[in-house]
């Protein structure tokens, strides 16, 4: 290479040579390299990275090392509340030894997961707020508290999601919340219908539709609203636009949506309960509970099972696997007006016109408290946090600790002027949500919400592109409506007594008497009509039925009694063994 001139700062010139080296084969560039020749190379450059990738490698601080060194500890209680089946993993099982490692390394997998969400869990710093009073006196009570004194003392983010829309013309209105608590849809019995996302007051669509509309519900995202009018269903689309009309779900009262599922589950008030799969667009069942107007109805999130209430005072859980009543509690000496079970399925929150409010244990369908209010109970909420909303004529009472009985008065009162009809709890969030003769209100409840978001259960924040992709995996993960049960874990276990029927029956074959075969043949118009024939064909399709049943009767020896062990024959005597 040519030198480079250089100039000096008094005026002389510096003479740098600098030499390059030639990397290229020495038999020219586009020779290709051999397979020998790449390896070595390969070698020289791996190392050469590993070398500078080791000195470039900086010394770990020491107190990153104690923190590293120091571990969380964790109970037992807190890593079985997210094993999720790993300890019931058995590697010895597997047959060959490659199984036995993989199922190993999948176990392991699953035991790091267990400890890292377990982990996580125990690293959440938010805690859920209350409300107490400011007065010096200590006889001040909570509910005496206003909306207005909260909306003052609050920040301006919370402070906004408490409004009022005054709809008197249109009303009482029942809302529904997407599973993420991000969008809000208000229906009023005399055809107003709109969508919005309440957090930012966009609108996505209002319109009339110019029927009664008994109920509104979101169904797997804001996207397909449906909506119970006065003859049939329709479901919607954020624009307004009419997509479907569903014939079969005829004058509902009440609807439910089955996310996991995606089932859509409609009262009738001619006492039919109807489950129609959205994603097939197919029904899956429809039966007669015989139990006059369904208007009282939810759902239990842990199971998939709908809860009805009814005019006897009794609750019944109902499965669509089955036309008759799972489960039948009664609940009230009088009419039921409300029920709602909490998100993990343990509690059961029931109103009647007996002014009472009670607390049952749906795992052991038990009563566990009684409270009275005021008078009549119309509906009943339960938030993430466990507090209780029931709305008594125009006031809404909010109430805490009812399930472990500490609750001796209510925690939060607000009037909303006109007779409530509907309440729902917004997913995350420190908000109830009142549908009402006059509108729709936005209720602040510290406390209510879960302050710790699962993003990976339902994300508030979500995109659109987002949405899509867990759109995509909720149709891959649906389960079919055959699993509905009261409890879940059952679907991993034998049912021993329908195995132990199973099996009577098949004994029974030992000792049935073996039936005449008998089988007329096909009259063959066109072919030649001869008795030889017509026997023969006869005579083979009896062999055949014989035969399938002597071998169905000796698989069946075969797995009730044990073969008996081969006798050895004697050997045949010979006439010159007795010379031996």
């Amino acid at each position: 290479m040519a030198p480079i001139k250089k100039g000096k700062p008094d005026g002389g010139v510096k003479k740098i040579s600098v030499t390059s080296t030639d990397l290229t084969p020495a038999r020219g560039v586009e020779e290709k390299m051999s397979w020998k020749e790449y390896k070595k190379m390969k070698k020289q450059t791996s190392n050469g990275i590993q070398k500078k990738s080791l000195k470039m490698k900086r010394p770990v601080p020491v107190a990153d090392e104690a923190r590293e060194k120091k571990q969380v500890k964790l109970t037992k209680q807190q890593k079985e509340r997210h094993d999720t089946g790993a300890d019931a993993i058995d590697p010895s099982a597997m047959r060959s030894k490659l199984q036995q490692e993989k199922m190993k390394i999948t176990k392991e997998k699953f035991e790091r997961r267990i400890e890292a969400t377990a982990k996580a869990e125990k690293r959440l710093v938010e805690n859920a707020g209350f409300v107490v009073p400011d007065d010096e006196d200590d006889n001040s009570l909570s509910y005496s508290i206003r909306q207005k004194d909260i909306v003052e003392a609050v920040d301006m983010a919370a402070a906004s999601k408490h409004f009022d829309l005054k709809l008197p013309n249109f009303g009482p209105y029942h809302i529904d919340y997407t599973d993420n608590g991000r969008h809000l849809v208000i229906g009023g019995r005399k055809g107003h219908l709109a969508s919005i996302d309440w957090q930012t007051k966009h609108l996505h669509f209002e319109q009339n539709v110019m029927e009664k509309v008994s109920d509104v519900k979101f169904l797997h995202t804001e996207n397909f609203i449906a909506v119970a009018q006065k003859n049939y269903t329709y479901v919607y689309d954020n624009l307004g636009t009419e997509l479907h009309c569903l014939k079969t779900m005829y004058d509902t009262a009440r609807l439910e949506f089955l996310s996991r599922h995606f089932l859509l589950v409609g009262s009738s008030r001619n006492s039919f309960l109807n489950y129609i799969d959205v994603s097939v667009g197919k029904q899956v069942a429809s039966f007669a509970t015989k139990s006059g107007t369904l208007d009282v109805m939810c759902q239990n999130p842990a199971n998939a099972i709908i809860h009805t209430g009814h005019t006897n005072g009794t609750v019944s859980l109902w499965s669509p696997n089955s036309k008759e009543p799972l489960v039948k509690i009664l609940t009230h000496l009088s009419s039921v007006k409300g029920i709602a079970v909490d998100d993990q399925g343990n509690y059961m929150a029931t109103t009647g016109l007996d002014r009472k409010c009670r607390i049952w244990d749906v795992r052991m369908f038990r009563q566990l408290h009684a409270y009275s209010l005021p008078f009549g109970v119309a509906d009943v909420s339960i938030s993430q946090k466990l507090d209780v909303a029931c709305a008594v004529g125009n006031h809404v009472q909010v109430f805490r600790g009812m399930h472990n009985g500490t609750c001796k008065e209510p925690y939060l009162v607000h009037n909303c002027g006109g007779v409530v009809t509907d309440l729902k709890f917004v997913p995350w969030e420190d908000v109830l949500g009142i549908g009402h003769a006059n509108g729709f209100t936005s209720m602040l409840v510290p406390g209510a919400g879960d302050p710790n978001v699962d993003t990976l259960r339902s994300n508030p924040y979500e995109t659109k592109s987002q949405r899509k992709e867990r759109e995509i995996k909720q149709l891959l993960d649906k389960l079919q409506p055959e699993l509905i049960t009261l409890n879940p874990d059952d679907i991993n276990k034998v049912n021993e007594g329908l195995l132990e029927l199973e099996e009577e029956e098949r004994k029974k074959i030992l000792y049935i008497r073996p039936m005449a075969v008998q089988y007329t043949p096909r009259h063959k118009m066109r072919s030649k009509k001869s008795g030889w024939k017509m026997e023969a064909r006869k005579n083979i399709i009896k062999d055949q039925i014989r035969l399938e049943r002597n071998l169905e009767k000796h698989s069946a020896e075969d797995h009730f009694f044990e073969k008996p062990e081969e006798q050895v024959q004697p050997k045949k005597k010979h006439i010159l063994d007795r010379l031996k």
